[in-house]
């Protein structure tokens, strides 16, 4: 940027500051006496363009309002790489109320008006290029000691191009931190995670067990419940076929009796009827002639038919007790059934689960999950059980007179009961069972259902762990590309900056020495064309030191154009000369407008010039006056 006019009120010591019409290229010399308000432009421009000061910090900015006032103002118009001439406008008072605004010269309108102090201080970076740390490191020369620059400052860096990977270096590093801690966290976690699945102590074997024996008793218990009711049905079913079929033995009996007497009749008669009419001169017919005709009065030939009819009858007769015999037969062999069917139930009963038994070995498996558990499984040791077949011997025997039905009613009845009764003592200790099982089910499913959760934590943690070390591998990685990359820009802007610095130092050295030696921590040492050898700068005069010192500053400057600045700029130097010899500041007054075609506007403050030096402009300050120019 090339400054074209600085005008102040109340700016340091100044109450009126004017410096129109400043010429856009060439030297400007700033001339006067200690204390007489030559450093006070340097600082006005510097407030005017980044609202602070060389001097003062931010903290104790209302300094720069003159002693005696409440505020003060500062205009400066400026070109920049666009060709538009601006004006800056900055406004402060003694209650640190701080406005800034910039626009286009000659222009009022809103849309191209910047307001607000970091509105104004973004603009400003877009248009020039560089901010203030890089500007007082290069464009900027405040009265003081010319030293090194520090290799560290934040201006080196940004003009060495080592800020944004130093800013890309730190993030790494922040992140790897990050990601350290963070890996640490989930690995803690991990840990935590850990010691719980060792608490639970899970075994793979216990619950397949517990189901297993959960169904068995369940099958068992579907069993007992299906035998007790076809018991139960066996033996109402006998109960009451027993007097049925005691009543149709007996009538098949006496149907079985009268069938033969019918019989006997039939063959009797048919004989008698068969021997009288075919043979009736036989001596066995003669007499039962004779006998007939003595117990029946009306005996004759006449009558003879009848006992044909007789034979016929009995006959008749000996068929239908004959059927009726058979038919009570078949009723008392379907009763025969239904006393084998309870005869099998009551067999069946030894093949059934008598009573229940706990595993011991489940059973200590419980009392271990049970420890974290409010409620306490029952150990089924404790539980009374009666046999089941108190017995076998009797129901043996009971089980045979059943199948020959020579077993009592009552006595089935008062048998069957108590089977039942027995039935139900193992269905009560199944049930118990079941509910024991089912409680220990439940709590091993919580177990089981807490360690796949732990599982899924672990698992999640492990993908976290993975992916954390991958990125800090990743970031290690980065940072040595980072640091690799931050030593070879440095070790480049070192190489340039000797380069920079080789136009200029014989020039002002007057050709005594060409070449500097300038390490990556900005260490200088300068070649002796003399002594034909680098030298350290302790080994140099005062002022051939600050002659070098001035060059490297210089460098610097025209490393920021090359950079940052598009178009021309202008530079401040306040005392470069000031322990330089005469013959040494005529030499660099005559090199400083040599320098480079983008240096153009050089503002050089001294307490004096020889009277036959020329400048495009010579601002004389008066000590004892606070306007510029003198009214």
């Amino acid at each position: 940027m090339i400054i074209h006019s600085v005008n102040a009120s109340n700016v340091l010591k100044y109450s009126s500051l004017k410096l129109p019409e400043i010429p856009e290229q060439g030297l400007i010399a700033i001339s006067g006496a200690n204390e007489s308000g030559k450093s006070s432009i340097g600082e006005t421009v510097c407030f005017a363009l980044f609202g602070r000061t060389f001097s003062l910090g931010p903290e104790e900015l209302t300094k720069v309002i003159r002693w005696g006032e409440t505020h003060c103002e500062a205009q400066l118009e400026f070109t920049c790489g666009d060709g538009v001439r601006y004006r800056l406008e900055r406004f402060l008072d003694d209650a640190g109320n701080h406005s800034a605004r910039l626009a286009p010269a000659g222009v009022n309108h809103d849309d191209q008006v910047v307001r607000g102090i970091e509105q104004v201080a973004d603009r400003i970076y877009q248009l020039i290029g560089f901010e203030y740390e890089e500007f007082v490191e290069s464009f900027y020369l405040a009265q003081r000691e010319i030293t090194t620059p520090h290799p560290h400052s934040y201006a080196v860096k940004t003009m060495a191009g080592l800020v944004t990977l130093e800013y890309c270096d730190a993030a790494c590093q922040e992140d790897r931190d990050d990601a350290e801690e963070a890996l640490s966290q989930r690995q803690q976690e991990l840990g935590g995670l850990q010691q719980q699945m060792v608490e639970l102590d899970i075994d793979p074997s216990l619950m397949p067990g517990l189901e297993s024996e959960r169904q068995t008793i369940s099958r068992q218990l579907d069993d007992t419940q299906q035998l007790m009711e076809e018991l139960d049905t066996a033996s109402t079913a006998y109960q009451d076929a027993m007097p049925i079929r005691a009543k149709s033995a007996s009538k098949a009996g006496s149907a079985g009796f009268f069938s033969l007497i019918f019989f006997l009749l039939a063959a009797v008669a048919g004989g008698a009827w068969y021997m009288l009419t075919n043979m009736p001169e036989h001596e066995l017919s003669v007499r039962l002639n004779e006998w007939l005709v003595q117990m029946v009065p009306d005996w004759g030939e006449a009558t003879l038919p009848w006992l044909l009819y007789a034979a016929a009858g009995a006959g008749l007769l000996f068929l239908v007790f004959l059927i009726r015999r058979g038919a009570l037969k078949s009723r008392v062999a379907a009763y025969s059934e239904t006393a084998s069917t309870l005869a099998d139930v009551l067999n069946r009963l030894d093949e059934g689960p008598s009573k229940v038994a706990a595993d011991e070995t489940q059973d200590a498996q419980l009392s271990e999950v049970e420890t974290d558990q409010e409620e306490t499984v029952t150990d089924t040791s404790g539980v009374d059980e009666t046999p089941a077949i108190v017995d076998r011997a009797a129901r043996s025997r009971l089980v045979t007179r059943i199948s020959d039905w020579s077993a009592t009613v009552a006595e089935v009845r008062d048998s069957v009961a108590g089977e039942l009764d027995q039935l139900n003592s193992n269905l009560d200790q199944m049930r118990l069972r079941a509910d024991e099982l089912n409680q220990a089910i439940g709590i091993e499913q919580e177990r089981l259902d807490r360690a796949a959760r732990l599982k899924e934590m672990m698992a999640s943690l492990n993908e976290k762990i993975d992916e954390r070390q991958h990125y800090i591998q990743t970031c290690n990685l980065a940072d040595e590309l980072i640091r690799g990359t931050t030593r070879e820009v440095s070790h480049q802007f070192n190489r340039k900056l000797r380069g920079l610095v080789s136009k200029t130092l014989p020039l002002f050295t007057e050709n005594r020495y060409e070449h500097l030696q300038i390490d990556d921590d900005l260490t200088v040492r300068a070649f002796s064309s003399e002594k034909r050898d680098f030298m350290d700068l302790d080994e140099i005069s005062s002022g051939t030191q600050r002659q070098i010192m001035l060059a490297v500053r210089l460098a610097l400057s025209q490393e920021l154009v090359a950079r940052a600045v598009k178009g021309g700029q202008f530079l401040f130097l306040d005392e470069p000369f000031a322990f330089f010899d005469e013959k040494r500041t005529r030499s660099s007054l005559t090199v400083l407008p040599t320098l480079s075609e983008e240096l153009k506007q050089i503002w050089i403050v001294a307490q004096d010039f020889a009277d036959d030096l020329k400048f495009d402009l010579h601002i004389q300050c008066d000590r004892d006056m606070d306007q510029l120019p003198v009214a």
